[in-house]
């Protein structure tokens, strides 16, 4: 199970970075990914997908562990595996809100004062 998780991440990964590769940060012009083109909203454009997609990942582990507690017909190394999966998904999704914000807060920081000065 861990193999096939292992490359389903892999796929994912290979398949965002081949999308995001065509993309030329000094020429972005498509409304639907930025509105201005300028360096900064690309890179919070990157960062806001970056974590949409740990999210998700987080998410679909979270789910992965919930399965585990159905068909664990309550055999102790599964109810174990169940609780640590639970826990660090849980975990995951905090730590990734808790980037995500930092993240905002300095580049809105960095930007708000390279716009004053």
């Amino acid at each position: 199970m861990k193999k096939s998780l292992y490359a389903i991440a892999w796929v994912a990964l290979t398949a965002l970075n081949q999308a995001n590769a065509a993309i030329d940060p000094g020429t972005v012009t498509d409304d639907r990914i930025v509105s201005d083109g300028t360096a900064d909203t690309v890179v919070q454009w990157y960062i806001a997908n970056i974590l949409g997609f740990l999210y998700l990942v987080a998410v679909l582990y979270w789910l992965w562990g919930w399965f585990n507690i159905l068909t664990a017909g309550w055999d102790e190394d599964k109810v174990k595996t169940w609780k640590t999966v639970f826990i660090n998904a849980l975990i995951w999704i905090v730590v990734i809100f808790l980037v995500g914000t930092i993240v905002e807060l300095l580049i809105k920081t960095i930007i708000g004062a390279g716009g004053t000065a």
